[in-house]
């Protein structure tokens, strides 16, 4: 049996690592995907178009669920839209996990959703998506009815899939099932959850990847399936997590990477020495002068900055996480 959420998990826990009110502070700015990300959303991993539509690596990782894949291809064909040229972003969410006894396409599509937005057009976005497929329905999305197109139906041991794309007046597209779609249209946006907004203030928006976890909404389900120290021993009471990571323009430059943990007190206090060991670490291996590990703390909230030269990073994240991305041709550069 396929892992659950095949596309999501590698992806995101390979390059992570990963209460005062809100009215009483500045608003600080967060990425746009989430502020338009749903409020289900367990995972997140977000890049640049270009790089995620055309990396071989993630290419790879999308086609573990051969549904998502087919329906994402189908949508990139007909909407006319150059991976290696686009300037956008693309987001995979995980927004759900599978239940007991689900199996093959319930185990993809039914839980992911994929948000496309930022792009250099997004009018020809928005008219190219009605021009090449069919109108069926609509979706009651942020206050207003957004217009539902068929991107296709699938069957697969008796269940069927139905997935379909929704816009909204500023280009951004949703592709996913209408079981997805329908629950990211009831629920708030991520960026209106306290501890998720916390948490992402603290990461660049412009970084060009970026990822989130809601581990204790993750624990229960993956435990069974992960033998991950960092997702088994992460403490309860964290939960929102950010990252983020800035290449170099070429191998050779350090990267950058922020990481940004969010929830009760008890779960602050409880991360904050293991952040603290991974500062002494990336002191360890710090080769860049001027660039030393910063460490962030608050009541609710933790954060650590350092600048890494790719090989540096790629030894933490294995460490923390799991193979799942070559970080030598992912991470060492940014051109094509």
């Amino acid at each position: 049996m396929r892992r659950p959420a095949a596309i999501l998990i590698p992806a995101a826990v390979a390059l992570i690592c990963l209460g005062t009110a809100l009215s009483c502070r500045p608003k600080a700015r967060v990425s746009t995907w989430v502020q338009a990300a749903p409020g289900d959303s367990l995972a997140a991993f977000s890049g640049e178009a270009g790089w995620m539509l055309t990396h071989k690596d993630v290419q790879s990782l999308i086609s573990r669920d051969p549904m998502v894949e087919r329906a994402l291809d189908l949508f990139l064909q007909k909407a006319h839209i150059n991976p290696r040229t686009e300037t956008g972003r693309v987001t995979f969410h995980l927004v759900g996990l599978p239940q007991s006894g689900e199996e093959g396409i319930q185990q993809g599509i039914e839980h992911a959703l994929i948000q496309l937005n930022q792009f250099k057009d997004p009018a020809a976005l928005v008219g190219a998506l009605s021009e090449s497929f069919p109108q069926e329905g609509s979706l009651h999305l942020q206050g207003h009815d957004w217009p539902l197109y068929v991107i296709l139906d699938m069957e697969a041991k008796g269940t069927k899939a139905h997935i379909r794309a929704a816009s909204d007046e500023k280009g951004q597209v949703w592709i996913g099932s209408l079981e997805a779609l329908n629950r990211m249209a009831a629920h708030n946006s991520l960026s209106t959850q306290p501890d998720a907004a916390l948490a992402a203030e603290w990461i660049s928006p412009r970084a060009p990847f970026q990822g989130f976890l809601q581990p204790e909404a993750l624990l229960g389900g993956l435990k069974r399936n992960f033998e991950n120290d960092f997702i088994k021993d992460l403490p309860k009471g964290v939960t929102a997590l950010f990252w983020s990571i800035t290449p170099g323009e070429d191998k050779d430059q350090p990267v950058r990477f922020e990481l940004a943990l969010a929830g009760s007190p008890e779960g602050i206090n409880q991360v904050s020495p293991w952040l603290q060991r991974l500062v002494a670490a990336a002191n360890a291996v710090q080769s860049a002068p001027g660039a030393t590990p910063e460490l962030m703390q608050e009541k609710r909230r933790v954060g650590l900055r350092c600048t890494l030269t790719s090989e540096q990073l790629k030894l933490v994240m294995e460490k923390l996480g799991q193979p799942g991305i070559s970080y030598s041709r992912a991470l060492g550069g940014r051109k094509a």
